[in-house]
């Protein structure tokens, strides 16, 4: 069993009020594999747009520290975002994350923590839970006012951001939604 899910979604500012300047979410994450812990909430407050957009890369390729999707996985910031090419954004923040390494072979993907432990999970699986993830930080952008940036820079940056995170979801074989898989982003 797999446990992937933002546990208090919020805007930086953690104020219980909507930011429409804020472009990204954030929360503390619990991520477990058969009920060890991967990511716990009482390890902090992530951006989990990014690490959305980082987790549905890694089901697409694998994500290492010699070739990684994203600086971290569940990175602290995000407070940098850039169009940079047509088929993916860049994310940058500070050096602080939770950063463990995905590796697709036949049918499964093996998870290594940062401490070394492996753990081999089957493909439909871990696609499900980073698909419901997806659309549990999705589904809190629908519900919060429109994104505001601030300049051109930054407004390139978030439509790039959304049409990638879009496009990634969309491309996805397992539906976690009884028909059609909403992917408003």
């Amino acid at each position: 069993m797999i446990t992937l899910e933002a546990t208090l979604l919020h805007w930086i500012k953690d104020d219980g009020k909507d930011d429409p300047s804020d472009l990204c979410a954030h929360s503390p994450v619990a991520f477990a594999i058969d009920g060890q812990t991967i990511v716990n909430p009482d390890d902090g407050d992530w951006t989990v747009s990014a690490s959305a957009i980082f987790l549905l890369r890694a089901l697409a390729r694998d994500h290492t520290k010699d070739n990684p999707v994203g600086d971290q996985l569940f990175p602290c910031c995000g407070h940098g975002i850039y169009a940079v090419s047509e088929s993916e954004v860049v994310i940058c923040g500070c050096p602080n994350g939770i950063n463990p390494e995905i590796r697709k072979n036949a049918g499964t993907y093996e998870v290594v923590t940062e401490s070394g432990e492996k753990y081999v999970v089957a493909d439909r699986k871990l696609r499900s839970a980073v698909l419901q993830y997806s659309e549990q930080v999705q589904k809190f952008y629908e519900e919060s006012a429109p994104k505001e940036p601030k300049d051109d820079e930054d407004r390139k940056g978030f439509k790039s951001m959304m049409s990638e995170w879009k496009r990634n979801h969309a491309e996805q074989p397992l539906s976690t939604s009884v028909g059609k898989r909403k992917t408003s982003l």
